[in-house]
């Protein structure tokens, strides 16, 4: 069940086994690379499926908040047909990864110090993925990538689930926050919910994970009015905010650090950047 952050638990009820983390805007932030994304898909929408310039921002804006991606928007609901791999080619493999993205070594000292295995959870497309986890210089930090190929894998191997909630099993687009798409997730990794953590930037992703009972941490530099177990401004505060987690200390003054409650701001008042 779905409880406000004022109920949410400190440490989880068991230990934890299993690790998913969202890439953009979680793993690393970078907001001027999220902003370049959002760019992308307004251009590509215009260009390749007839929308209007004057109203492709909101209505991109509307699809994403309303489907979790705007293409799972276009294609589930509006029935657009779109080849992927050219999608991804215009969205993202277009951007220029090395000005936005730095290895962080102090990070993957601090991964490497959590005992459980770690998978990344991303609607990113597995190019984009890769190239990031490479620059970052975290890739065999993880265990494996969880990501939009991977959820239209899982789509065609399980039509009858997929079909009783308006997805096609021939294309359609499963993305995180769609309650099936965590059935689908630990599935792949065969765990449990009760054991598994989630990270993840995103109050509608965070909120339902904690409702199908995975222990949710808001990644966040806002403390979002929202359901969740833990909130962090970012992974770099996982020492310090979960001890329980790692005895790898995070390196960074928290001398100057707000208090949460000093920067709560209610889920809807947070800015909106469209991702694919």
């Amino acid at each position: 069940m779905t409880v406000s952050s004022t109920q949410r638990r400190v440490n989880p009820d068991r230990p934890m086994e299993i690790m998913l983390v969202d890439l953009d805007d979680c793993l690393y932030q970078q907001p001027g690379m999220a902003q370049q994304v959002s760019r992308n898909i307004q251009k590509y929408m215009v260009e390749y499926l007839g929308f209007s310039e004057d109203t492709v921002q909101e209505e991109s804006r509307a699809l994403y908040l309303e489907h979790g991606t705007t293409l799972s928007g276009l294609v589930n609901a509006l029935g657009k047909t779109i080849d992927y791999d050219h999608w991804h080619s215009h969205v993202h493999w277009s951007l220029d990864y090395e000005t936005y993205i730095r290895p962080d070594p102090t990070l993957r000292k601090m991964l490497d110090g959590i005992p459980v295995k770690k998978f990344i959870f991303t609607n990113a497309d597995k190019r984009h993925a890769a190239i990031c986890l490479d620059l970052l210089g975290l890739t065999d930090c993880f265990s494996g990538v969880i990501c939009f190929e991977t959820m239209l894998e899982l789509v065609g191997k399980y039509p009858d689930r997929v079909a009783k909630h308006d997805i096609s099993p021939e294309g359609g687009v499963l993305c995180k926050p769609h309650p099936l798409a965590w059935e689908m997730a630990l599935a792949h990794v065969d765990g449990e919910a009760s054991v598994t953590m989630f990270f993840d930037d995103s109050p509608r992703n965070i909120a339902s994970a904690h409702a199908y009972g995975i222990y949710s941490v808001l990644v966040n530099p806002n403390r979002i009015d929202t359901a969740y177990d833990c909130h962090i401004p970012s992974m770099h505060h996982v020492p310090s905010h979960l001890p329980w987690l790692t005895s790898v200390g995070d390196g960074i003054d928290h001398s100057r650090d707000k208090d949460e409650e000093d920067v709560l701001v209610a889920a809807e008042e947070t800015p909106v950047v469209v991702q694919a």
